[in-house]
């Protein structure tokens, strides 16, 4: 008994095979991808928001020592 192989047969399956393969790369390639940029930018609107909330201290800050020193100039000059 002979055993004959359909290369053309074989050759079609494998370039199928490696078509889903890279299909399914891609597929989660993206997929991890859209997940990163999602959570990238989860972290950096923390960021913002923690900068913003800084700011915002240091201009409080900021008027507190102006008015301190204006008070100050006042009883120097009494």
């Amino acid at each position: 008994m002979i055993f004959e192989l359909d290369y053309s047969n074989q050759e079609k399956e494998i370039l199928e095979g490696k078509r889903r393969y890279r299909e399914q790369m891609n597929s989660m390639y993206t997929a991890g991808y859209t997940d990163a940029e999602e959570k990238c930018l989860a972290k950096l609107a923390e960021k913002n928001a923690a900068i913003a909330k800084l700011d915002a201290e240091i201009a409080e800050k900021k008027t507190s020592i102006a008015k301190i020193k204006t008070d100050l100039e006042k009883k120097i000059k009494k």
